[in-house]
């Protein structure tokens, strides 16, 4: 609506009231927050090199994501919650994704579980992703958890707190088969160069994949130009300390560096 004095006004669509309180509950969080590098030059030629050989294209988010699933199998401790006085720390790890698809015409960003990344090959990984970005639209909208969703968002806030939030706090079922028990996103596709991206989100552990950047680094004895990926990783302070985070991330490092599951040829 165009008020004549130089500005417009929109309606705020419902599906912001979730964003809003999302954040609001991240907010509660005690986080801590990490910068990391992992030289991924290796992984990339190797993910160019089956292209070229194959005619197919591995998705390089799914190859994250897997490398996520094992480092987090390892270190379970890092995607758990505390509900009450106990620790809940699952055996899946579920990892929450955004998977880009067509709804009324338009590019659309929707959340999809990759359940069980732990123990999923980087193929079946790619395969599922793929599988799900070629849904229809109608397989989303009409999804039972998105109708119902889509009822909880025009009701009053206290019925999403009931309904929906006290779930999120406290029904491990619930949150690791809708919410997922870690969150995967990435700007790395829009970035054109290195760059972190700092996530607020609801999750145990939260990892952001930023931009990749070319800068000089050691092979052997020779300085050759090399790629490093930007990864922000934020994890919930009363479940993991110092120590063991700092354990996972250098699993995870490990993974990316070593192109973990990526074929040899």
């Amino acid at each position: 609506m165009s008020s004549g004095l130089g500005y417009r006004k929109e309606r705020v669509p419902k599906s912001r009231k979730l964003i809003i309180e999302s954040c609001d509950f991240a907010l509660r969080k005690h986080r801590m927050l990490g910068l990391f590098e992992a030289n991924v030059t290796e992984a990339r030629k190797k993910l160019h090199i089956y292209k070229e050989q194959t005619g197919e294209s591995i998705s390089f988010t799914g190859w994250i994501a897997a490398c996520v699933g094992k480092a987090v199998g390892e270190h379970k401790q890092v995607h758990a919650l505390m509900i009450g006085k106990h620790f809940v720390i699952f055996d899946d790890v579920n990892i929450n994704i955004l998977i880009e698809t067509v709804i009324e015409g338009k590019q659309y960003p929707v959340n999809y579980i990759l359940k069980s990344a732990n123990e999923k090959t980087v193929k079946e990984i790619d395969r599922e992703i793929r599988e799900a970005q070629k849904k229809k639209e109608e397989d989303y909208t009409e999804a039972e958890e998105n109708r119902g969703i889509r009822v909880l968002l025009s009701g009053p806030k206290f019925l999403r707190n009931l309904l929906f939030w006290r779930k999120v706090r406290k029904d491990p079922s619930f949150i690791k088969e809708r919410m997922g028990t870690v969150a995967l996103t990435s700007i790395g596709r829009f970035a054109r160069s290195g760059g972190w991206a700092i996530p607020l989100g609801l999750h145990a552990l939260s990892i952001a994949v930023g931009g990749i950047s070319e800068k000089p680094g050691y092979v052997g004895d020779n300085v050759e130009k090399r790629e490093y990926l930007a990864l922000t990783v934020t994890l919930d302070h009363d479940v993991v300390d110092g120590a063991p985070a700092t354990r996972f991330v250098a699993t995870l490092i490990e993974n990316l560096e070593e192109s973990h599951g990526l074929p040899t040829s």
